[in-house]
This record gives C-alpha cells, sequence and structure tokens, in this order.
C-alpha cells in the first residue's frame, strides 16, 4: 500500500457518484432519536449520538467521498465510516424539537475494516441497509471482549453523573436528558433535568454561558447542536429529510475522555475556496500558532479528577495563544494522566507522522488532530473507582489518535480535482513535528520514564 513511493492511481478506489448512496427507500419503523454527541470540543457541525458507539454529522459530499477512499494504512488514526442515514426535523406543538435518524436501503454498505480484502481497500458494495456496518462493528466488538475479557458495554461514552454501584459491583452510568426548544424570538433554548461536570469557559456571551453552565454536555457540543437545529429549520421544512453519515464514536472505550482537538498545517483553506475566505483563513492562521508551529488549539477537556469536573477551552482560546500559551496548554492537557499517556501519544504521533511522509499528493486543508486518553486514574479523587474490571478497562482504553473533518482534502485524482499537489503535505507534517517536539519537552522537564524503557 504505497508505503515508499507515490500511489499508483490504480490503488485507488474509483470515483463514485452521489447516486452510489442515495438511499433507495427510508424505513421509517426503525427510527432512532439523536442526541448531541456530549463531547463534542471543537468543530462547526453538530455531531450527533447515534448510539453507544457511533454518532453521526451532517453529510458533505466531498468529506463522504473521502471516508470512502481512505488510505488503508490511514484508517487507524481516523474514525471508521459506517455508512448514511436520513434524519428528519421534528418539532412538537409546544416548540420542543427533536432529531430521528431513518436507516435506509442503499446500493452501499459503507464500512470499512482491516479485513478489506480490495487492492485499496474499499467497500465492499452488497446492497444493504447504510447502518449494517454498524451491526457488522457490534460483532466484531463483540468478538474482541471475549478475547480480552473486558465488556466494552461497561466502558461509555456519557459522563457519570448518577454513580450507582450495583449487586454485582458493576457500575451503572446515567446523565441528565437534555431537550430543545425552539423560542418565537427564533432562538434555540436548552433544557436539562440535572447537573453536569462540565464547567464553561471562555463562551463569548456571558448569557449563553450562564444558560449552558452545568449541564451534562461540553458547552461546545451544545453551542453547535443549536446552531445546527436553527439552520435546519430555517432552510427547510419539517418534513425533508437530511443526509448524515455515521462515523465511529472515539471516545466510546473512554469513561472520562481527556481530548485535544488541534486544527493541523499552516494552511487551512482549500483549493476550491473563494478569494474572500482563502483571505480570511490566511488571515487567521498568519495571527495564531498555525503560522509558526503548524499547529492549533481549537478545544479541549479535561477531566479534574479531584473535583470530579470537566475543564472545557474553545476555539477562540486556542486562537489567542502564543507558542508559550500552547505548551502550557500540552502541559494542562497531560495533568491528568502525564505519567502513563504522553509517551504513548508521542508513540502514535510519530508512526502517523512517518505514514504522511510517504503519501504524495495528499493534503489535509482544514482538518483536525483528536487527541484522547482516559481522564479517570483510578486511584482517587471525586469519582474513584474500586472496581476492579473497571480499572481494567480504564487501562486498556490506552490512547487514542485520530484525524478527522476532512472537507477539504484532496490528493491527485480525488474527484477530478484540476489542483495536483506534489510531495506530501509538509504543512501537517510540519505541526507534527513541532507538536512531538513540545510533547518531547514536556516529558524530558517533568522527568516522565516510558514505561517500556524500565
Amino acid at each position: 500500500m504505497c508505503l515508499d513511493e507515490p500511489c499508483a492511481e490504480e490503488e485507488r478506489p474509483r470515483s463514485k457518484s452521489m447516486e452510489d448512496y442515495e438511499c433507495l427507500d427510508v424505513d421509517y419503523s426503525r427510527a432512532v432519536p439523536l442526541e448531541p454527541f456530549i463531547h463534542q470540543v471543537g468543530g462547526h457541525s453538530s455531531m450527533m449520538r447515534f448510539d453507544e458507539h457511533t454518532v453521526c454529522k451532517p453529510m458533505i459530499s466531498r468529506e463522504h467521498h473521502f471516508y470512502l477512499s481512505l488510505p488503508k494504512n490511514l484508517r487507524k488514526f481516523s474514525p471508521e465510516y459506517r455508512g448514511v442515514i436520513q434524519v428528519s426535523f421534528q418539532e412538537d406543538k409546544d416548540g420542543f424539537i427533536r432529531l430521528v435518524a431513518h436507516p435506509c436501503e442503499t446500493n452501499h454498505s459503507g464500512g470499512h475494516s482491516e479485513s478489506d480484502s480490495s487492492p485499496a481497500g474499499s467497500a465492499e458494495e452488497d446492497n444493504v441497509s447504510s447502518a449494517s456496518s454498524v451491526h457488522r462493528t457490534k460483532r466484531r466488538r463483540r468478538r474482541k471482549e471475549k478475547e480480552t475479557g473486558i465488556n466494552t458495554n461497561e466502558i461509555t461514552h456519557s459522563v457519570p453523573l448518577c454513580d450507582c454501584v450495583l449487586s454485582n459491583g458493576r457500575r451503572r452510568w446515567s446523565w441528565p436528558p437534555v431537550r430543545v426548544r425552539l423560542l418565537r424570538t427564533g432562538s434555540i433554548e436548552v433544557q436539562s433535568n440535572g447537573t453536569g461536570p462540565f464547567l464553561v469557559d471562555l463562551v463569548e456571551n456571558k448569557e449563553e454561558a450562564e444558560s449552558l453552565k452545568g449541564l451534562g454536555h461540553n458547552p461546545w457540543s451544545l453551542r453547535c447542536h443549536k446552531k445546527q437545529l436553527a439552520e435546519m429549520r430555517k432552510t427547510a421544512p419539517n418534513s425533508k429529510l437530511h443526509k448524515f453519515i455515521l462515523l465511529e464514536n472515539v471516545t466510546s472505550q473512554f469513561v472520562y475522555p481527556c481530548i485535544l482537538d488541534l486544527k493541523m498545517g499552516t494552511r487551512q483553506h482549500g483549493d476550491d475556496a473563494t478569494e474572500e475566505k482563502r483571505n480570511r483563513q490566511m488571515e487567521k492562521c498568519a495571527s495564531t500558532t498555525s503560522a509558526s508551529i503548524g499547529v492549533r488549539v481549537c478545544g479541549m477537556q479535561v477531566y479534574k479528577a479531584e473535583t470530579g469536573h470537566f475543564l472545557c477551552r474553545n476555539k477562540y482560546y486556542g486562537r489567542k495563544l502564543t507558542e508559550d500559551g500552547f505548551k502550557h496548554t500540552l502541559q494542562q492537557f497531560l495533568d491528568n494522566g502525564q505519567d502513563v499517556v504522553a509517551p504513548k501519544i508521542i508513540a502514535q504521533l510519530q508512526e502517523l507522522k512517518s505514514i504522511l511522509e510517504k503519501h504524495q499528493t495528499y493534503r489535509f486543508y482544514s482538518s483536525s488532530l483528536l487527541i484522547i486518553y482516559e481522564g479517570n486514574n483510578c486511584w482517587g479523587g471525586a469519582n474513584r473507582v474500586e472496581n476492579e474490571d473497571l480499572c481494567a478497562s480504564h487501562r486498556a482504553a490506552g490512547v487514542a489518535v485520530k484525524m478527522i473533518d476532512f472537507a477539504h482534502s484532496t490528493y491527485k485524482g480525488f474527484r477530478g480535482d484540476r489542483t495536483v499537489h506534489q510531495g506530501p503535505d509538509k504543512g501537517y507534517i510540519f505541526g507534527l513535528e513541532n507538536l512531538l517536539r513540545v510533547f518531547h519537552e514536556i516529558v524530558e522537564e517533568r522527568g516522565i520514564v516510558d514505561e517500556h524503557d524500565t
């Protein structure tokens, strides 16, 4: 798979038209209510929870195609693509809103796995439901649970607002439901029947900060959800269906996920950007750490075990950071697991850098990199976990490094793009080099030793 030389054109999946992914028939009997994804720390589009291990987001044709053609050796570093669903916008007589997913019959199964046998690792086409890949993933997960002895159903992305120990020693997690209502003024109101562990930080509007305070979601998640609902209601009647893509929930293996969302590269605009957008993005990069080190903070949440709360930062915080501030933020991100996770993060970043250096003509403009680790160390704090099975699950969760947001990505031959870039994505690699340098500095300054070196 194209590791030491540019990929040959015949090794990539054939380009498909959008007709390949049209829903042939929407199954309204299998409606799935969607909830805001509670751990969204950055981005523009609202991420929604489809099930415990799957999220969904509004489909952008270009990003959808890029997921389908993603090189096999990069799939380890991206969420698994799981298909397409139709989503309806529903509003009741009292003004409460909900989004409902409807699995649909398509002529593409979606989903890719390590077992793909085609030369380019493309997904099979077998005329089954677009959500069938979710069921295949569940079967693979059950096989893995049997092999490892770890029950991933006990590792949930929900925030443990009610920490109940059952008679068998296992724990049950729950969180307050969120209700969204459209007001006559046109604004969206978020309601929750409980309090949550997320601390609002640096939300621009003080009234908005107060309304989001104490909810069981990252405040950026609710901000994106409100914006998404307002746009859907404004642009389409209630009966219209919207296409969403299904992706792996990369936080599902963690209970208290500490998440760092980094905008990678020295350039953020795509080749098709208007002059106005190009100038705006170039100005944004020039005024932030994107220009100087090729990476900037777009969002973060860190679980503080001593208080039982998440500290949340958003993209406006990241734009104001200097290089020293960027390093301080990485130190803050590692505060809950530095001795264990820092070397693991470095190892994965080095592997990703090695892979990207060998992919010719690829550009990942405006894409982000997620770094995730388990925030509950099982040894103390407000939510101390003494159950041995859960502690084993926490330790097994390890570290996740994932590339996301491919709406402006390209490579030679992708969808007939006219602009062809030479060599690997040097701007992205420059960001990875500096990210590695900062992590190495933190490790050396704090005397952290890789457990494999002892």
